[in-house]
């Protein structure tokens, strides 16, 4: 039975699709986090997730009818025997991946496909022969590969799939789309493959000669036969490297070239597919824990006419779209709420009871709320648009519930009020996703956006923190299984024209149904994940209540001094230029600073240093870190060490001016204020990030960095920044957590707390501790907080494994407790699968059961890392909201305009420096209350720079 047929022009048998099964197994696996696709066992899966929805798209994609998966086998081929060291440099699979394709093949039994494997021969081999099948039985030919060596097989009936950076991007490489890239014919790509070499396969070509070179020759003289006949007539150093190499080009040649010939055991007419097992494929899911969603969708795609009857679960991803009725005037709103809305006095006693509370210990949250009640009676809210803060754009507002919808595509005047009206009435039973984003879409018709009963951008957070939706289409396919095309049209760029035809109204009316539908899906979904998970109560007391601050801070911004930002730029840039001159002197020639291929040359081969390690392409890593190592191993070199401390300058410098050309290009012109946006559902931790720009990539450890910051100034009608930030809160929450008596008087002593805690590491008094002692045992503090291996520390601190493993002896025989509570939560993650914060928000860890070493240790780290570092968050957290609610409260003007790391940024309104400062310092301070008390240090100045502390 065929699962999809189709009516190819031109064939007249159909379409062969022939897959390279290790090129999609390696993607698919590279492609997606293994600790986010690992059943409770520590099974990894994303290899088969990911193979399985890779080949989905390409099937619903190209209708082919005739299927067949090639495969590698273990051991070498015949390839082996004529360059021994062919694919020698090629790192081992990882066994996670290993450990998948056997799986990947029994689903493929399972769906009815054909794999083939053939000893002694490489997949590639037998793509070539299945190819060559299709082509002589007038089948239309598909190759899906990401191996340039299937370019060989392309004809006018031979296609080769090509993924590009994303797996989407497939490009159909024909015979005129290699002629278009290489500048030669399918034919003659193995000619210039042999002269190129290729590195992955560790197959060395004519030294300095690239595809272009190649080229070149084969157009000149037509092949490569004819280039080793005319060898003697090519002239500079690429003749004379083309002549040394003949003997290694000839072999090479020999070994790109596929067998197209072998005896499969199948002829096409047998690679027909869609014969699902479906009782096979039942038990294969649920060993893999893969829902029923998944099953469905899968069979969907490879057996049509068997997905309706197969499961009833079918039904459950359909999407629903809404009754929508346009609403032309204010009267019409208010009736198509009255009709439709729930009552709000449904919602006013839920919402009182889940509101933040306080407790003898200060915050307090309540961990036993739930949500999912109330969330199935609820509405949905979805404003169209452009969110970004600083030019957000209103494209159309709908409403939905039960069923009905009510679009809005113009808002004047007097239906933004009409449309406040309602929202402050029912806000409280209503949905929403990304509450943050939504209410700078309304900002831009004036309309206030009140707070929500639920978010399903950040329930989804809380709920799988390591994954991050980059919009709602990716947060269906993952939450709902549910796949749907990305928009791309000019709505999203934020240039719809709303005098523009009555068609383009229908598409946006018709796009917002359908996105309203998918919030109205997720909400039932995340809500009963939130209730199990016990999150409803961190969702409506610190991430719902934040999100609003953040708003406020996006939608106000930073202030600039452009003429200080366009100095620093022009400064930074004489200087990088000047660090460039002199490492330009002692590399004796005008090299590039910014190739690797370059620098490699020089410090390798004309400096003849040492190289450190490799990347994964097989060169040697020229980054800052290798860099730094280098100069350090340099000494008695004097031109390495020049040359190395002007490229390190160099570089420095470079960076930093990339950093104030950020600012600089990112300052709104209208207001001369920078609006960044502060990612709340990126980093898992629970930690807030920066981007558009990253404010929290300006370094504040090194005067020139911190330099940037003056360029941070009061607005108008305001006179002066506070900076006020936490010391040492993660060691502090390490103090608390783990309840050791000595770290904690460690704090209490009012004593330099790093002295203080490397004389009890060392045993000596105090005043006896030298510096290098001092930054040991801080380091090895904040390592644990951050969860740092010993190796880390070693080499952080530039000492021997050895030594840092004994310094961390040292410290878990002074600090017992804290030896004991970290080793609590690993154990406390192997058991439950997670960790906590102090207020209850977890980090899964499904790494822990991992078969890999790597990774098992990975989310040792990770789970110490949690707990002290999402509670720091949440502390964060917490102190933003207070202090906001508390400048208000006292009816302040001053308002807080930044947050980077522990630190907020507070812009003072004329008169208010002290009252501002108690405000916030108090604020934070009281955020929760610990056996050792939370530490604030505040600054004041006209600048940021200047108010640092």
């Amino acid at each position: 039975m065929s699962a999809n047929t189709a009516t190819v022009e031109g064939t007249s048998r159909g379409t062969l699709l022939v897959v390279d099964g290790h090129s999609l197994a390696f993607r698919a696996f590279f492609a997606l986090p293994v600790e986010n696709f690992s059943t409770s066992e520590g099974q990894a899966t994303n290899a088969v997730w990911g193979f399985t929805n890779m080949l989905s798209q390409v099937i619903d994609a190209e209708h082919p009818d005739h299927l067949a998966v090639a495969f590698d086998v273990k051991g070498g081929t015949f390839r082996n025997k004529m360059l021994p060291q062919y694919k020698g440099t090629r790192d081992a699979a990882p066994q996670e991946l290993l450990s998948q394709l056997p799986l990947i093949q029994r689903l493929l039994t399972a769906l009815g496909i054909t794999y083939i494997e053939k000893p002694g021969y490489e997949g590639d081999d037998v793509i070539g022969t299945l190819a060559t099948m299709g082509d002589r039985a007038g089948y239309r030919t598909l190759v899906l590969s990401g191996d340039r060596d299937a370019f060989q097989l392309i004809d006018d009936n031979t296609t080769v799939l090509f993924p590009g950076h994303h797996f989407k991007d497939l490009r159909h490489m024909t015979p005129a789309a290699v002629q278009e890239k290489y500048h030669v014919t399918p034919a003659q790509y193995p000619d210039l493959a042999a002269l190129r070499g290729e590195t992955a396969d560790n197959i060395p070509g004519v030294p300095g000669v690239g595809d272009g070179f190649a080229a070149k020759w084969i157009n000149l003289y037509g092949g490569l036969e004819q280039i080793i006949e005319h060898a003697d007539e090519i002239g500079g150093k690429k003749g004379a490297a083309l002549r040394d190499s003949i003997e290694q080009v000839k072999l090479n040649r020999s070994v790109n070239a596929l067998v197209r010939d072998l005896d499969l055991g199948v002829s096409v007419d047998d690679l027909t597919f869609g014969d699902v097992d479906v009782d096979a494929l039942d038990e294969l899911c649920s060993e893999l824990e893969f829902g029923s969603r998944t099953k469905t969708r899968v069979l969907r795609t490879f057996n049509i006419e068997g997905a309706s009857s197969s499961t009833p679960s079918h039904e459950t991803v359909r999407l629903e779209l809404p009754q929508v009725e346009t609403i032309d005037g204010a009267d019409a709103l208010d009736s198509w709420a009255r009709q439709h809305l729930p009552a709000p006095e449904e919602h006013l006693h839920d919402a009182d009871e889940h509101s933040a509370k306080e407790s003898p210990f200060g915050f307090a949250i309540d961990r036993a709320a739930k949500c999912a009640a109330q969330v199935g009676r609820s509405w949905t809210l979805y404003a169209d648009g452009n969110g970004k803060p600083g030019a957000a754009s209103f494209h159309g507002l709908m409403l939905s519930a039960d069923g009905h919808a009510a679009y809005i595509g113009h808002i004047d005047e007097e239906m933004a009020a009409r449309i406040q009206h309602v929202l402050d009435r029912y806000h409280r039973s209503m949905t929403v996703h990304g509450y943050k984003e939504q209410s700078h879409i309304l900002d831009e018709c004036q309309v206030t956006l009140p707070t929500p009963l639920f978010d399903t951008k950040l329930a989804g957070y809380l709920v799988h923190p390591d994954f991050h939706a980059e919009n709602i289409e990716q947060a269906a396919s993952h939450f709902l299984d549910l796949h749907i095309e990305e928009r791309t049209d000019a709505a999203t760029q934020g240039t719809l024209d709303f005098d523009a035809p009555e068609e383009t109204d229908e598409n946006e009316r018709e796009h917002a149904a359908r996105t309203i539908a998918i919030i109205g899906m997720l909400a039932v979904t995340l809500a009963g994940m939130l209730d199990q998970r016990e999150q409803y109560g961190l969702l409506r007391s610190i991430e719902m209540p934040v999100s609003h601050v953040l708003h406020d801070m996006e939608h106000v911004g930073a202030q600039v001094d452009m003429t200080r930002l366009t100095t620093m730029s022009e400064e930074l840039a004489a200087e990088a230029n000047q660090a460039q001159e002199t490492a330009w002197e002692f590399a004796g020639e005008q090299v590039n600073l910014q190739s690797p291929k370059q620098l490699r040359r020089i410090l390798f081969e004309d400096m003849g240093l040492k190289p450190t390690k490799k990347t994964k392409s097989g060169s040697y890593t020229t980054n800052a870190a290798a860099l730094q190592t280098l100069r350090d191993r340099s000494y008695g070199n004097d031109r390495a060490c020049q040359f190395l401390d002007a490229l390190l300058l160099h570089r420095e410098k470079n960076k930093l001016k990339q950093i104030v050309q950020t600012l600089i290009d990112t300052t709104n012109r209208r207001d001369g204020r920078i609006h960044t946006t502060f990612e709340q559902t990126v980093a898992a931790t629970g930690r807030l990030s920066s981007v558009d720009p990253n404010l929290q990539n300006i370094p504040n450890r090194d005067p020139e960095g911190r330099r940037i910051r003056s360029a941070f100034v009061p607005g108008e009608g305001f006179e002066a920044l506070l900076s006020s930030d936490y010391s040492q809160v993660e060691l502090r929450i390490m103090a608390d957590l783990s309840g050791d008596e000595a770290l904690i008087e460690a704090f209490r002593s009012g004593k330099d707390f790093h002295k203080y805690v490397a004389s009890l590491v060392y045993g000596i008094p105090v005043e006896e501790i030298t510096p290098d002692q001092r930054s040991h045992v801080k380091a090895m503090s904040y390592g644990l907080a951050y969860g740092l291996s010993t190796y880390g520390l070693a080499q952080q601190l530039k000492i021997r494994p050895k030594e840092a493993e004994s310094l961390r002896n040292q410290y878990f025989a002074t600090f017992g407790k804290v030896h004991e509570y970290l080793e609590s939560l690993v154990a406390m993650a192997r058991e439950k699968g997670y960790t906590e914060t102090i207020y209850g928000r977890r980090r899964y860890f499904p790494g822990l059961k991992s078969t890999s070493r790597a990774i098992r240790e990975a989310a040792e780290r990770a789970a110490l890392n949690a707990p002290i570092q999402g509670s720091a968050a949440d502390i964060m957290k917490i102190a933003m909201i207070r202090a906001d609610q508390a400048l208000r409260e006292a009816n302040l003007n001053s308002r807080i305009i930044l947050q980077i790391h522990d630190e907020l940024v507070v812009e003072i309104a004329p008169g208010e420096a002290d009252k501002a400062t108690e405000v916030v310092k108090n604020a934070m301070e009281h955020a929760v209350k610990m056996a050792v008390p939370l530490n604030v240090s505040t600054g004041i100045g006209s600048d940021w720079q200047l108010a640092a502390h």
